[in-house]
C-alpha cells in the first residue's frame, strides 16, 4: 500500500554510512522496481564504474519486466490474468517462486505472496477513506494462501481464477541477490548496493574498513537505533510500519498485512531487520517475523530452520538483538 496521496513515501530506513572522503568510491542511483536504487563502487576508474552501473540498470529492469505486478506485460501480471496459472516461466521467476512458497511452508503462512487482493482492497478504501467491510475482507481471505498455488518445473498452478500474487515482499531481496552475483564477475574490488529497505556488501573497501549500516529509528525518522557492521556477502533487509501506510479518519494503517486477517499487522512490533546470505529469504523472513511477533520470530530463529541473525524493535522502542549479531551491532 501506498500513502492516500499515491505517493511512495522517500524515507529510508536504512542510512549507508560510507568511508571516508580520500576512498576511491563512485555512485549511482536510479529508480527501478518501485524504489530508488543506490550502487556504490570503490574504483579510480571512471569508465569501468559505467559500464558497472550500466551493467546493474539493465539487470534490474530485466527482472523489473518479470515481477513488476503493476506492469501489464510482466510474469507476475500474467499469472494473476489467468485462469489457471501460465507455463513458460522464466527460470528466475520460478526460482523466485520457490523461495516465497518455501518460506511460507516454513512460517506458517506469515510470509505469502498471495495477500495481493488485501493489499488493493487496503489501496481502494484508502482512496475512499475508509475501512474494508466485513464481507469485503471475508471475500478476499478466501483467495489467500499460497496452498492455493502449485509450482511445477516451469509453471504456476493456481487452484481460483481470483488468486493474485505480489512479489514485492521478497522480489527486491531476490533481485539484490542477483545483483551481487553480477558485482562479483566484474573486476570492482568491493561496494554497497541499497535498495531503500534492502542493503548488501560484496568485497571489501580499499580502506580496510567494515561497512557499517544505521537503522532507521521506527518514531523518529531522523534517527537511528544503532549500527551494524555488515561483512561481504551479507544481505540486511529491514520490514516496518512506518514505511508505506494508508491514512483512514486520520489514523494511518501500514502495508504490512497479517495474511490470517486480511488487516495490518498488530504484533508489538515496529520494525524487524534480517540479516542473512540470501536476499529473498531476508526480504521474506523480515516480513514474515514482523508479522509473527517477537516471541513467535524468536522461537523460529531459535528452531534454526534459517541460518539468520535480527534485530527486533517494538511498538514501545525497545531493541532486541539475536545472539550472532554481538561484536556487529552498536546501540545508538
Amino acid at each position: 500500500m501506498k500513502k492516500l496521496s499515491l505517493l511512495l513515501s522517500l524515507l529510508l530506513c536504512l542510512t549507508p554510512l560510507f568511508g571516508c572522503a580520500s576512498t576511491p568510491e563512485r555512485n549511482a542511483s536510479f529508480f527501478l522496481m518501485n524504489t530508488t536504487v543506490t550502487v556504490t563502487l570503490y574504483t579510480s576508474n571512471d569508465a569501468l564504474a559505467e559500464e558497472v552501473f550500466e551493467g546493474c540498470r539493465s539487470l534490474l529492469s530485466e527482472l523489473e519486466s518479470l515481477w513488476a505486478r503493476q506492469r501489464a506485460d510482466s510474469e507476475t501480471a500474467r499469472m494473476n490474468a489467468s485462469e489457471s496459472g501460465v507455463d513458460d516461466l522464466d527460470l528466475r521467476t520460478v526460482a523466485l517462486l520457490q523461495k516465497a512458497l518455501e518460506v511460507s511452508r516454513a512460517t506458517g503462512g506469515a510470509f505469502d505472496i498471495t495477500v495481493a487482493p488485501a493489499v488493493d482492497l487496503w489501496q481502494r478504501c484508502g482512496e475512499a477513506d475508509r475501512l474494508p467491510e466485513k464481507d469485503e475482507l471475508d471475500a478476499i481471505l478466501r483467495l489467500i494462501g499460497y496452498q492455493h498455488l502449485t509450482l511445477t518445473e516451469h509453471t504456476l498452478i493456481k487452484s481460483d481464477p481470483a488468486i493474485a500474487v505480489d512479489l514485492g515482499g521478497i522480489g527486491k531481496g531476490e533481485a539484490m541477490t542477483l545483483l551481487l552475483d553480477y558485482l562479483k564477475t566484474t573486476t570492482i574490488v568491493g561496494g554497497l548496493v541499497s535498495f531503500g529497505s534492502n542493503v548488501a556488501v560484496f568485497g571489501e573497501k580499499p580502506s580496510g574498513k567494515p561497512f557499517t549500516v544505521a537503522l532507521r529509528d521506527p518514531k523518529n525518522a531522523s534517527g537511528t537505533v544503532g549500527s551494524l557492521t555488515l561483512s561481504a556477502g551479507k544481505v540486511l533487509s529491514v520490514s516496518g510500519d512506518y514505511e508505506r501506510y494508508v491514512t483512514v479518519g486520520g489514523e494511518r494503517y501500514h502495508h504490512i498485512v497479517d495474511p490470517a486477517t486480511g488487516y495490518p499487522a498488530q504484533s508489538g512490533l515496529s520494525s524487524v531487520a534480517v540479516v542473512t546470505d540470501d536476499g529473498a529469504f531476508a526480504d521474506a523472513l523480515s516480513t514474515a517475523l514482523f508479522v509473527m511477533g517477537e516471541d513467535a520470530a524468536m522461537a523460529f530463529y531459535r528452531n534454526g530452520g534459517y541460518d539468520f541473525e535480527a534485530i527486533f524493535v517494538t511498538s514501545d522502542g525497545e531493541v532486541r538483538v539475536t545472539d550472532g549479531l554481538t561484536g556487529c551491532w552498536q546501540k545508538a
